[in-house]
């Protein structure tokens, strides 16, 4: 960077040189003509520097595959053509400013409100432009923001409404009209680096290339000037991941500067976060105590995942909320969108996504996906982690957001998560409105189909045996229900898709056991009876000798009321095994 100075500089007075030189007197013919060429020399040599250092490109250096000719334009003008159009006309806009307006060369030495003064006598007694423009441009230079739009307040030309525009982008880093900044710079030398300050305030990653891309003209602004276009962009860049671009900006000033300079002084304290260490986080906590630059410091912390006061959480929320408010319908936010919502924690609740969702500025398809794939990342997010409560906010976030959800592929994954997170909390009708809206997978009709049982939801149990009867787990937990129930119809019907492993058979006779009913047919004992897996073999034996007559009799207290009850189960009992027994 060091290097790239002087030689610009003499890149510069060459150049000047070159231009303003007028043609030799005869006398001095041959001294003029030896010193040309050996200022050529020295010229050359500058060049040879410049593209060394990545300043210069020559032309040719890229190879094309075939050489294409172009015709040259109708018109010149002063803009960007870009290369795939070079061939084609092009429409300049007949609403564009005047070329000079965005020239602040005459205020290149601007530092304070006594240089705007000198300037206007110096206007006044030679004759010289004092324009509504060219008298807001000379504050904008200096930091007189509203000063300028007071200027042109009340006309409608084109260079007033462009100047009201960039003072509101300078002043609050706001973007209304981003197709206006657009239309200038590509009829307006001077217009690029507004474009790519604009583009940058909305997180667009075309605004990274095209302050690159003007870098010399960012560095040419008057010194006010070029603080607040670092102020706005740096943070920018570094949400961005574009630190290296940052550092270029901040290369212009001085350490003294640096440290001079509040907003400056927080840049440096952002980038230098990056680095990590207690130390520089404390040095940027510092800003919190500043109220300008308090809410930008709270959302560096957060970005980094480091904590911040409920309160300044809030506060970001509402201010996101508002930015966003503003954008009208059709905006391109999709490239600010994810930075926005992808920091830690509460930033991103699902209150903020629902608002979010019923603005005009997020009507658009591609960007009502793009909020839908954040709110299935922090679902997901909350569902794989241990805080119920968040698992909670996630569960309810799904039923309230399925117009965000629709369409998404993982729309039925977070749905099922949540399904499953409410048949933990025992919600069987949340559970069951839930999966209604997916194609359930066999492992959620289970999860079903138990929790159905354990609320003794036998009419939900029935229901999925009719449309779910190859599901295993279903066919158990009916059966299971029926011998609760004490239905053996039920059972009967049930019973012949029920898988008899091990597993199950167990479930069956405890719960058969549990009721007193003993309806389950023998062949289910039979099965009981041929299991030897140690770790079902004691509770087989235990309902065995219950049925069978061969535990230990315990004695239990009973009304006088209940004992034609139990008299009449124990017949029924009785009935059954001299039935079933060969």
């Amino acid at each position: 960077m060091t290097r790239r100075l002087p030689l610009l500089a003499g890149l510069a007075f060459l150049a000047g040189f070159s231009a303003s030189a007028e043609a030799p007197s005869a006398p001095a013919e041959e001294t003029r003509a030896a010193e040309a060429d050996e200022l050529s020399e020295h010229f050359r040599d500058f060049v040879d520097e410049a593209i060394g250092e990545g300043l210069l490109t020559p032309t040719g250096q890229v190879p094309a595959a075939e050489p294409v000719p172009v015709p040259a334009p109708a018109q010149l003008f002063r803009g960007r053509l870009a290369p795939a159009d070079a061939a084609a006309p092009v429409e300049v806009d007949s609403t564009c400013i005047t070329d000079t307006v965005l020239d602040t060369q005459p205020f290149e030495e601007f530092t304070s409100y006594e240089d705007f003064l000198n300037w206007r006598a110096e206007q006044v007694v030679t004759g010289g432009s004092l324009t509504p423009a060219d008298v807001a441009m000379a504050y904008i230079s200096i930091g007189l923001y509203a000063e300028a739009r007071l200027q042109v307040s009340g006309m409608e030309d084109p260079d007033s409404r462009y100047i009201r525009n960039l003072t509101h982008l300078l002043e609050n880093g706001a973007v209304s009209e981003i197709e206006l900044f657009e239309q200038v710079a590509a009829c307006n030398m001077f217009g690029d680096i507004w474009l790519s300050l604009a583009r940058l305030s909305l997180l667009d990653e075309q605004g990274v290339n095209l302050l690159d891309l003007n870098l010399m003209t960012y560095r040419r602004l008057p010194y006010r000037l070029k603080i607040r276009t670092a102020s706005l962009a740096v943070p920018s860049l570094d949400r961005m991941g574009q630190s290296l671009l940052a550092e270029k900006l901040m290369a212009d000033f001085s350490a003294e500067e640096v440290r001079r300079a509040p907003s400056l002084s927080f840049n440096r304290a952002v980038l230098d976060l990056n680095q990590g260490g207690p130390e520089r986080e404390q040095a940027l906590r510092k800003f919190l105590q500043v109220p300008e630059l308090r809410s930008q410091t709270a959302a560096v912390l957060m970005r980094h995942g480091l904590p911040v006061e409920a309160d300044l959480q809030e506060e970001l929320v509402g201010e996101l909320l508002e930015n966003v408010q503003r954008l009208p319908r059709g905006s391109d936010v999709r490239a600010s969108l994810e930075t926005m919502l992808k920091g830690p924690g509460e930033l991103s609740d699902y209150e903020m996504i629902s608002e979010l969702a019923e603005l005009p500025a997020m009507q658009d398809p591609k960007t009502h996906k793009m909020l839908g794939n954040q709110l299935v990342a922090r679902l997901q997010k909350d569902f794989e982690g241990e805080d119920r409560l968040a698992s909670l906010a996630a569960m309810t976030a799904v039923g309230e957001n399925k117009d965000i959800l629709s369409g998404n592929a993982s729309q039925d994954d977070v749905t099922e998560s949540a399904a499953r997170f409410a048949g933990t909390l025992g919600l069987m009708t949340v559970m069951t409105t839930l999966s209604k809206d997916i194609r359930e997978s066999e492992s959620l009709v289970s999860d079903r189909a138990a929790l159905a049982f354990r609320m003794q939801d036998f009419a939900s149990l029935r229901d999925l045996t009719q449309t779910r009867s190859g599901n295993p787990d279903v066919m158990r937990f009916a059966a299971m229900g029926a011998i609760l129930m004490n239905d053996r119809t039920w059972l009967a019907k049930v019973g012949s898709k029920v898988a008899l492993d091990a597993a199950t058979v167990v479930d069956l006779i405890e719960t058969d056991a549990a009721s007193g009913n003993w309806i389950l047919p023998a062949t289910v004992y039979t099965a009981a009876e041929r299991i030897t897996q140690e770790e079902y073999r004691p509770r087989v034996e235990a309902v065995l000798a219950l049925k069978f007559g061969k535990a230990e009799p315990r004695l239990q207290r009973i009304k006088l009321s209940q004992i034609p009850e139990h008299l009449r189960q124990i017949g029924s009992a009785l009935d059954a095994h001299s039935q079933e027994t060969p």
